[in-house]
């Protein structure tokens, strides 16, 4: 099995104070989606392997892929939060996996005989999730997890926009006292000789593949407005004469037959949104690096939110 990684990629590196830098790379699958309980136990395990099948695998992961001890048997585990483990180990047994649990599959943990590993008799509710062909190819501890939400984005760019490193110093005088301890106190950034050389060669602190185009999902005369001050009528007024991104896209099915063959959300591939004329015109060039996106749409708001479900699924609209 292969992780084949076409389409978007948003690497983002990480400066450490101790090691070297590191990169966090959200890669977005093609034709490769993972979409099905069985395309997730395709891809991730969180079950012993069958010592008879693949005892190597089985090794591998009794020695690097099982969780603590931690719980009675190990109540000081760095794991442990208020006399319960922050990682739910042990997780409780399942007969199949469940796709979206808050966002997050719940992976197969069928009931089995217990094992030993090390010291200790374990189970499948003990064992972090992996993938066979990683584990077996470079015999390591390494976590493989479905993220199939917008939070694995939201967590990649908070590395970009968390801010630099810092450190909290202060400054004694021997010759004096100085009792206002709080303001002796600095606040700096702190500097990695890693990190130094990196910014001293200018490399790159992150990176995109693809340009995302923010598509609208609105029903008749709801589109957002924005405005300066009290130009309340002046925008209302600009936003009756001018498409949005959406109502743009139904005057060009009109008119345009090949727009036919293209869902909302692929449009941008084949056509730029011109702001000043607020049309879509053919692209000439380009459109593989790009990525049209339209916003969630909750369920309470049921129009729009069917509205986007046609858009999703409807082309020539």
């Amino acid at each position: 099995m292969a992780f084949v990684a076409k389409n978007p990629i948003s690497p983002h590196l990480n400066q450490s104070k101790l090691g070297l830098p590191h990169c966090h790379i959200l890669l977005t699958l093609d034709s490769s989606k993972i979409r099905t309980k069985d395309d997730i136990d395709k891809f991730v395990s969180a079950e012993l392997p069958n010592i008879n099948a693949n005892r190597r695998l089985f090794e591998i992961v009794t020695k690097c892929m099982v969780h603590g001890p931690c719980g009675i048997i190990n109540p000081n585990a760095p794991c442990m939060k208020d006399d319960e483990c922050s990682k739910q180990f042990p997780k409780a047994f399942r007969e199949e996996t469940e796709e979206n649990v808050n966002g997050y599959p719940v992976y197969k943990r069928r009931c089995t005989e217990p094992v030993r590993a090390g010291k200790h008799y374990i189970d499948n509710r003990w064992i972090v999730p992996y993938n066979p062909w990683l584990s077996k190819k470079y015999n390591a501890h390494i976590n493989v997890e479905v993220c199939a939400s917008v939070k694995s984005v939201k967590y990649l760019y908070k590395y970009v926009y968390k801010g630099h490193d810092a450190a909290s110093i202060t400054l004694k005088n021997d010759d004096s006292v100085n009792h206002d301890e709080i303001l002796n106190f600095l606040d700096g950034r702190y500097v990695s000789a890693p990190e130094a050389m990196w910014r001293l060669s200018e490399f790159s602190m992150s990176d995109k593949s693809h340009t995302v185009i923010r598509l609208t999902v609105h029903l008749p005369e709801q589109q957002a407005i924005f405005l300066k001050g009290r130009q309340e009528n002046e925008a209302v007024e600009r936003a009756s004469i001018k498409d949005t991104t959406l109502t743009a896209w139904f005057k060009l099915n009109l008119i345009d037959e090949e727009a036919h063959e293209y869902y909302y959300a692929d449009i941008p591939q084949y056509y730029v949104f011109d702001k000043p004329s607020t049309k879509w015109q053919k692209r000439q060039r380009g459109g593989q690096q790009v990525i049209g996106r339209m916003p969630v749409v909750s369920v309470q708001d049921s129009e729009r939110f069917y509205l986007r479900m046609l858009l999703l699924r409807k082309t020539g609209v």
